[in-house]
Parts: C-alpha cells; structure tokens; sequence
C-alpha cells in the first residue's frame, strides 16, 4: 500500500536583482532627464512591486515607451550594446548618453536610462496606457512620461497585491490616492498651464507626485489615511518574500 504525503516549504524567492552603478551627473544645469531617472530610482527604492515586475511593467515596457530604429528596440531602458544604434530622426542625437550614461545593472548586464528627453510642452496623456503602444524615434515628452511611469506603478502595486491574503485596506487606500492623483492630473490638464520643465504645469505635476505618500513609502511604514478619520495602513509589499513550494513525499 502507498501513502502519499504532501508537505509545503518554504523556499526563497530569487528576484531579478536591479543595480544603479555610481555616476556624477555633469551637466551644468537642471536637465529634463534628472527627473526621470530620480523618479525611476525613488520607485525602485520603495520595494513595494517584485524587481522583475517593474521591468516588464515600467523599465522595459513599449506602453510607457518603445524607442524603435529599424530592429533594434529601446524603452525607458535599453541595452548598452545597443543605445549607440537609437538616435533621432532628425539630427542623429542619441537617445541614451553616449558619453557618462545613466547605467543599472539588470541581472549583472548593463541597460542605459534614456536621456534624450524633450522639453516639448506636451501635457500628459491619461489615457495613453489604453493606448495600442506605437514605436518611435524622437525625444520622449517629460511630462507624459512622469505620469505614464506612476500611472503603471500604481496599477501594477494593486493588481500584484490582489492575491495576497489581509490587502483589503492596503489596496483601498492604493486606489483612493491613485484615483486622487488622476483626478488631479486631469484638473491641471484642464487649464492652460505652461508644460515646458521649466513652466508651472510641470511643477505642478512633480508637486502632485511628491505628496504621493505610497510612492515616498517602504515595507513596515504606517500611513494616515485621510480618507478615513482616524485610520491607519501598514504598507506591505505586493508580493510574498517567500513563496511555498510544495514537495511530495512517497512512503511505503
């Protein structure tokens, strides 16, 4: 007679590990790309969305942005080996700095941040994201591409959080300030702001962005929930540091 027994480990989730390699920006003044790249490495920090997730979600994502010259492919991240074939249609400018890029290791492989990012007054589009993505060889619009990027950490936060036993509050008050930064986005897109990043509609936007207190938050923070008086929410990671594995054991 066989007896079978099943028994649940647990075993360590391996992440894709994504490393910023040190780097002195040169540039004498302020430069639309600074802000992408703080915003990229403020998320990062959070540790709130799997490595891996805000990869594909964000980093490498043709709906946040899909740089395309011939067959060689680019987002907001591109190989390294490759940046040097992603120029502009116009005048040949580079897409990823040539010279002192902003580097992250993926994995151990070296991916450039783009750099080529216009000051185009261009405001941005809620609705991009639903959007069949489409390729392109010009500079990304900043302030477009800011809201893109928070639009798709939010939804990929909650949709990952879903699954994950005791979220109800945690993924409430993520869709609550989700909602607000929209409906906000959309009262600045409503008026006739200057959109240059040097204009008011542009630091209006990255002023929206900074009192997002998810964004600004890690694992184990507690957060006051305005919307509910007198409420509190622990913020959590969207995913389980360990995942069960199970494991048959056969017995005679």
């Amino acid at each position: 007679m066989n007896i079978h027994a099943t028994t649940t480990q647990e075993t360590p989730f391996v992440d894709m590990t994504i490393c910023k390699l040190p780097r002195t920006e040169v540039a004498k003044k302020a430069k639309t790309r600074m802000v992408v790249e703080s915003l990229i490495d403020q998320l990062l920090a959070t540790k709130l969305v799997r490595n891996d997730r805000f990869f594909e979600q964000i980093l490498f994502n043709k709906e946040i942005i899909w740089i395309q010259n011939g067959d060689v492919d680019g987002h907001l991240f591109a190989k390294a080996t490759l940046t040097d074939q992603l120029k502009t249609k116009t005048n040949s400018f580079m897409m990823y700095m040539p010279t002192n890029p902003i580097v992250y290791e993926v994995n151990g492989e070296p991916y450039h941040l783009i750099t080529r990012i216009d000051s185009t007054r261009a405001k941005p589009n809620l609705d991009r994201l639903s959007q069949e993505p489409k390729p392109v060889l010009s500079a990304a619009r900043v302030n477009d591409l800011l809201c893109t990027i928070v639009m798709r950490f939010y939804e990929t936060y909650i949709d990952d959080l879903k699954p994950i036993p005791h979220q109800d509050k945690l993924i409430a008050f993520a869709q609550q300030e989700y909602k607000q930064f929209m409906q906000a986005v959309q009262e600045l897109n409503d008026y006739h702001y200057n959109w240059h990043p040097r204009g008011n509609g542009h630091e209006l936007l990255l002023n929206l962005i900074d009192h997002l207190q998810i964004l600004k938050s890690q694992p184990g923070k507690v957060l006051i929930d305005f919307s509910n008086t007198h409420s509190y929410v622990m913020v959590e990671p969207a995913y389980q540091v360990h995942k069960p594995s199970k494991k048959a054991v056969g017995a005679l």
